[in-house]
């Protein structure tokens, strides 16, 4: 091949590189999220064999509309594959009714309790999407880290909330993990209405926090010790709404992928 044809082939290969480059769109996406949570909670056997009439009585569906916000970064290398990344916010957590010792003099006694707890985490997501993103409908998947930022706990003395209610919070708590990971997928369906499950790999409470237990006559079993749970993992479905300003069209892929086609 002479030199001239060898500088018209690199030439065509810069114009094709430089054509699919462009084609790649990368957009920004807002997003909120209404969160409905379940957690597989279990307390030790050990707490168990001590305390034999403590029990999980209720594991309550939570449900969540504040505060939640992400700002994602969305890179379409065609109109069928791209990928997600970007930062978000949310409040994740779980609503248990317990049983709970009280000591009374040599007695045992047992309580009812219903325990809200919840974390704020901001996470760093990255996602794989498979679809037609011309017509703003696809697939996605993906893993996530998250910081835990925020734990608050609040209770009830009986299984409803009612009466006096007692309530403790702290930044960057050592109540939950400091990271917690997780898997998630979906689907996004046009118009922006985006639906995922999402399942954390890590427990959400703590095991290791202990509060000192006071046995004098008439004080309550502490009830944000945590060291009586065996398992506390958190899964969700969250709707959404992508807000985004920057669409790729039909007409754009398709003289993307011609010129990519033409000079394969």
């Amino acid at each position: 091949m002479g030199i001239r044809k060898q500088i018209i082939a690199v030439i065509s290969v810069l114009i094709v590189t430089v054509t699919v480059i462009n084609a790649q769109k990368v957009y920004p996406v807002t997003s909120g999220e209404v969160i409905f949570s379940l957690a597989d909670i279990q307390f030790k056997q050990s707490f168990i064999d001590e305390y034999p009439d403590a029990e999980l009585t209720s594991n309550n569906l939570r449900l969540t509309l504040f505060f939640h916000l992400g700002e994602y970064i969305h890179w379409d290398m065609t109109n069928n594959v791209g990928l997600i990344t970007g930062i978000g916010i949310r409040n994740v957590g779980l609503i248990t009714d317990e049983v709970l010792p009280v000591h009374v003099g040599n007695q045992e006694l047992y309580k009812n309790y219903k325990i809200i707890r919840r974390e704020y985490y901001t996470g760093i997501p990255l996602a794989l999407k498979l679809g037609s993103f011309s017509d703003h409908i696809f697939f996605f998947g993906g893993v996530e880290y998250e910081f835990a930022l925020h734990f608050k706990e609040k209770y009830w003395e009986n299984h409803k909330r009612s009466g006096t209610k007692y309530k403790n919070s702290d930044w960057f708590s050592g109540k939950s993990p400091a990271f917690v990971p997780s898997v998630f997928g979906g689907v996004q369906m046009p118009g922006g209405v985006h639906v995922k499950f999402k399942y954390y790999l890590d427990n959400f409470l703590n095991d290791s926090y202990t509060v000192s237990r006071n046995s004098e006559e008439g004080a309550d079993f502490s009830v944000s010790d945590l060291s009586r749970y065996e398992k506390s993992t958190i899964f969700y479905i969250s709707v959404s709404w992508q807000l985004s300003d920057i669409y790729v069209s039909k007409k754009d892929w398709r003289k993307a992928d011609e010129v990519a086609y033409n000079y394969h």
